[in-house]
């Protein structure tokens, strides 16, 4: 393809300079939907809603209360957004590129990130995209960059390379078949695979009953939980900020010690932020703390898959997206799906759920509490009226987490991290 323009759509350093502004973010979140593979049959691509995409890319200081926020991930790193466009003005693809200084001073490295990458089936236009990226880190002194990723492992991270077929969960990235081969056709080389487990064949096929005699073997060992001073409660949404400050000192501590490739410890405002998203979508029987002699030691997060709403609402409405910020039309679309996602929890009508967080000390993940932790959860979630579920993101390297998820199901997807030293 000729006459291929990218467009420099602002650039963030905290504390000096911006030229970022919410027109653009727009712009750069609706390019998916001139991507023609998303149009096709063996798609399966779920839209972010506006609002939630532009709070999590937004550096700037503007912010509507319990509409727009600003990400606090722009406190301690810079980023710039670039799209591509044919002469005709069309949307060809974007990338971002960004440097977190404190994951680079965690990990001691110069490495940059890049991600929410998209392009046409173009290796042109995907070369001239990473070009960008590429250029940007390099002349902020990286010396490797790694990618893609929404920001860090916290967010949505990996190219999809296998289970196209699937429909992704909530916050699980999806994107087209191709974009694994300009990755490496560019030269960027394997730095880990995730994984999602799906649980079709569990609740439906009976795995729970599996379940129940392996926790009647461990109940019947001197592990049993009413020996050992374990409990498993649910969250407090009475008492959210102690609950959260819990579930977060949690997550920092085993996420940052164990075996999660491309984590860094998450700030207390950003947690925050995370948390009071998750709220909003939360059923508090599903999240549940570990407490062994009450002292916190494991913790489980887990939310309707409230895809099913968005994909729905999409169907009925098709339509691109206006590229300005203020927009009637996408505003609405917003507020509908909200509205529906409010209306089926309190009527308890969703199918799937994802399990987002899952984690327990390392020290105690051997004493029979983690089997439990894993029971309550898919208890709980049958009861409820789920019928099937997803577990992600799962870091390769991560085998005791793996080992026991997918005993309870099977492979869904895979998503790869790729590496360049530049």
């Amino acid at each position: 393809m000729e006459n291929i323009i990218i467009k420099d759509l602002g650039e963030y350093i905290p504390g000096k300079f911006n030229s970022v502004s919410l027109n653009k973010l727009k712009e750069f979140t609706v390019v998916p939907y001139y991507i023609d593979w998303y149009k096709s049959n063996q798609s399966r691509k779920v839209f972010p809603l506006f609002l939630q995409e532009l709070s999590d890319l937004n550096p700037t200081s503007f912010q509507l209360p319990r509409i727009l926020t600003r990400n606090p991930f722009f406190e301690h790193a810079q980023i710039k957004y670039f799209v591509a466009y044919a002469s005709d003005k069309k949307p060809l693809g974007r990338i971002m590129a960004f440097v977190d200084y404190n994951y680079n001073k965690q990990h001691n490295e110069n490495t940059g990130g890049f991600g929410l990458f998209e392009s046409v089936q173009d290796k042109n236009v995907a070369r001239k995209l990473i070009d960008a990226a590429i250029d940007y880190l390099k002349k902020n002194s990286c010396n490797k960059a790694i990618g893609p990723a929404k920001f860090s492992a916290t967010g949505e991270i990996g190219c999809l390379i296998e289970g196209f077929e699937n429909k992704p969960y909530f916050m699980e990235p999806y994107n087209a078949p191709y974009y694994s081969d300009f990755f490496v056709e560019y030269g960027f080389k394997k730095e880990n695979d995730w994984y999602a487990m799906n649980t079709d064949a569990i609740i439906a096929n009976g795995y729970m009953e599996k379940i129940e005699k392996m926790m009647d073997r461990v109940n019947g060992t001197r592990r049993d939980t009413s020996t050992t001073g374990f409990e498993i409660r649910n969250v407090d949404f009475s008492n959210m900020k102690s609950e959260i400050k819990i579930i977060r000192d949690l997550y920092n501590y085993i996420w940052n010690t164990g075996h999660h490739p491309q984590q860094v410890v998450i700030t207390d405002k950003e947690f925050d932020i995370l948390a009071i998203g998750i709220k909003t979508i939360a059923i508090k029987d599903l999240i549940f703390i570990v407490e062994k002699d009450n002292v916190p030691i494991g913790v489980s997060v887990s939310v309707p898959n409230v895809n099913e709403v968005i994909e729905e609402y999409d169907r009925k409405n098709p339509g691109i997206p206006s590229k300005k910020f203020f927009s009637i039309r996408d505003l609405k679309r917003d507020l509908s799906i909200f509205n529906i996602i409010k209306t089926r929890l309190k009527k308890k009508k969703f199918a799937g759920l994802r399990i987002m967080i899952l984690g327990i000390r390392e020290e105690y993940r051997k004493a029979g509490i983690d089997s439990k932790l894993y029971y309550r959860t898919f208890k709980t979630a049958k009861d409820l009226g789920f019928t099937h579920g997803s577990g992600s993101q799962l870091a390769d390297i991560n085998l005791d987490i793996i080992n026991p998820l997918f005993k309870m199901g099977n492979k869904s997807m895979t998503w790869r991290v790729y590496s360049l030293d530049i």
